[in-house]
């Protein structure tokens, strides 16, 4: 073949791409939705006898819309495919569709009358792929996408990242409830949250931007959500922090307890099982809880671009004022005792290899784990009475460490909970009504005649 007929094919191939690149342009997802959305809100207006309106809405020719925020540093084309949000397709901001991605914003007047979407765009409350004009990568579906869509009530968390005041907002219930949950169960007495918490397990400030990449494969295959596995698509941050909640935390991070793959033994999760039944028979954290929870958890995001003109300060919380044995089980609370000993003390929580009643060497011969996974922290209704006022306040002070935690097994691993030295946290007059109010909750000595 002569060069100037390789020439000419290659400009007929060159040409034909364009041509087919022409055709798949319009086959495209968003000029069907958009399409279809013209011809939607054609026929309402024809029904309301705007006949002008209705033939100029047929004739709107499709084209990328977007929204670009410099202040945020997004550019958003979500309104692309939805339509219905975007007030110069649709000025009122309303209409009577009911699907997506045709309908209108929710309660627009009052989201749109306080975050105008055109300064504040989509992707800062909903997160997604702003860029994108696929439906999976602009809800984030995609592989290497680190935020995907806030769905339902998730996005309350969202609120939670701009507004101090979140408590107390109408449509942040989710997000205040979860918060209040994460503190009523004792979480912080091992977390903290932005420096302010217990030490035993990460500070949580970020965790709504964890890498992905550091969460293991075969931890995430392990993540039941509403008792089915996850897909990898649904291998989100959300999922994870949820998976903690709503499954076995010691069976989605097992770690090595028996040095198979490390030099020493490490222990699975410290983390409760809030599957488990509560002293009152109830499942301590249900399903509900462990969405409200997470959703709090999902504001975690020391997000760096959005400008301090855009966050809403709330007030300072203030501690009531109470004395003695009341004041002792605020302090109870506040210090999240309850991560470790149960709420109100009622039921001491699981901690691997911890030495305590009812385990057996022998169970490791149909169990490799030999009843390791048995121990517990201890139940302080049972054993504070051992104690006097005086040994309670020293006990709480100093801590217990973790080496000093009798093992189980004396080859397993350390204990993953242990109680820090409070000495430098809680105060001396918090230190002694919080002994006065352990003093309380002690179930009587049968000390016989």
């Amino acid at each position: 073949m002569s060069y100037r007929n390789l020439f000419y094919l290659l400009n007929f191939g060159l040409l034909a791409s364009f041509g087919v690149s022409y055709v798949l342009d319009f086959k495209t997802e968003w000029r069907g939705y958009q399409n279809q959305y013209f011809a939607m809100a054609a026929d309402s207006l024809e029904k309301d006898g705007k006949h002008a309106e209705a033939e100029k809405m047929r004739h709107q020719w499709p084209e990328i819309k977007q929204i670009i925020n410099k202040d945020l540093d997004r550019i958003d084309r979500c309104t692309t495919c939805h339509v219905g949000m975007d007030e110069y397709s649709n000025p009122t901001m309303k209409n009577d569709f009911t699907k997506n991605p045709f309908k209108a914003h929710p309660n627009v007047a009052e989201i749109n009358g306080k975050h105008p979407f055109q300064k504040y765009g989509c992707t800062v409350c909903h997160q997604g792929q702003g860029m994108a004009t696929t439906v999976a990568g602009a809800h984030g579906r995609v592989r290497n996408w680190e935020q995907p869509l806030l769905e339902g009530q998730m996005i309350q968390g969202a609120c939670a990242r701009c507004h101090d005041n979140f408590e107390h907002l109408k449509g942040a219930e989710v997000a205040a409830k979860g918060k209040h949950l994460f503190y009523e169960h004792g979480c912080q007495g091992c977390h903290s949250v932005r420096g302010v918490g217990g030490v035993i397990s990460v500070d949580l400030k970020d965790i709504a931007d964890k890498p992905l990449e550091r969460i293991a494969g075969y931890n995430f295959s392990r993540v039941k959500y509403k008792g089915n596995l996850l897909s990898q698509d649904d291998w989100t941050r959300a999922h994870w922090i949820m998976g903690h909640l709503e499954n076995d935390p010691m069976q989605v991070t097992p770690n090595d307890p028996m040095a198979k793959f490390n030099a020493e033994p490490i222990a699975p999760s410290g983390m409760p099982n809030w599957t488990e039944e509560d002293a009152t028979g109830k499942r301590e954290i249900t399903e509900e809880d462990a969405e409200a929870i997470t959703t709090w958890l999902m504001s975690m995001s020391p997000e760096t671009k959005i400008p301090r003109e855009y966050y809403v300060s709330g007030p300072a919380a203030s501690e009531p004022k109470l004395a003695g044995a009341a004041h002792g089980k605020f302090v109870f609370e506040k210090y999240g005792c309850a991560g470790c000993h149960g709420l109100h003390g009622s039921k001491g929580r699981r901690n691997f290899n911890a030495k305590g009643a009812g385990q057996e060497m022998e169970t490791a011969k149909q169990d490799e784990w030999g009843d390791m996974d048995k121990g517990r922290e201890p139940t302080l209704v049972d054993v504070v009475g051992t104690y006097t006022h005086e040994e309670l306040v020293k006990k709480i002070s100093n801590g217990v460490k973790s080496v000093d935690i009798v093992k189980f097994n004396p080859s397993g691993p350390t204990p993953p909970l242990y109680m820090p030295t409070w000495k430098d946290k809680i105060s001396p007059a918090e230190l002694d009504d919080l002994a006065a109010y352990l003093m309380s909750i002690a179930k009587k000595q049968d000390v016989g005649f």
